[in-house]
């Protein structure tokens, strides 16, 4: 918002408004966090010390959800990239050069900016996608290989 000041009284009156708007009591909305829902469980039962059973279609809906999920994120950190690399106009204040450098550097690729620690997170969802379907993997292994053996007794 850009604002001409005319004179000293009328800087006087502005300043008077500003702080009869930061006199007046803000009222601010708490959001409502809802409990636990079980939304997400993959119906991992963990039972006795030495057992885990696990229902091995939730476990591969869950995992393909986590992969759609994955394929959505690097859609939209490549949009990202996309706008960010066109560059931002500089305002006429004696800031704004200052400013689109700092933006620049906390908004790309050099350590510690946005960028780099989404590309950071999406290498460790991958990595954790593929931690979980190599688990489903040996999970279904260890499965079909108890059932030959059972078949074998009968």
């Amino acid at each position: 918002m850009v604002v001409r000041v005319r004179g000293v009284e009328d800087a006087r009156r502005m300043r008077e408004e500003l702080r009869d708007e930061q006199r007046e009591p803000v009222a601010v909305a708490v959001p409502v966090v809802p409990g636990p829902s079980g939304a997400g469980a993959a119906g991992v039962v963990a039972e006795g010390g030495d057992v885990i059973e696990l229902d091995l279609a939730s476990f591969t809906t869950a995992v393909s959800d986590l992969e759609r999920l994955h394929g959505v994120l690097n859609e939209l950190l490549a949009r990202a990239d996309r706008e960010m690399d066109q560059p931002l106009g500089d305002g006429r204040g004696p800031v704004a050069l200052n400013m689109r450098r700092a933006f620049g550097l906390r908004g790309g690729d050099v350590g510690g900016g946005v960028r780099n620690a989404l590309r950071s997170y999406v290498r460790e969802l991958a990595l954790l996608r593929d931690a979980l379907e190599q688990a489903g993997r040996t999970q279904q292994a260890q499965d079909d290989q108890v059932r030959q053996d059972l078949e074998r007794l009968r």
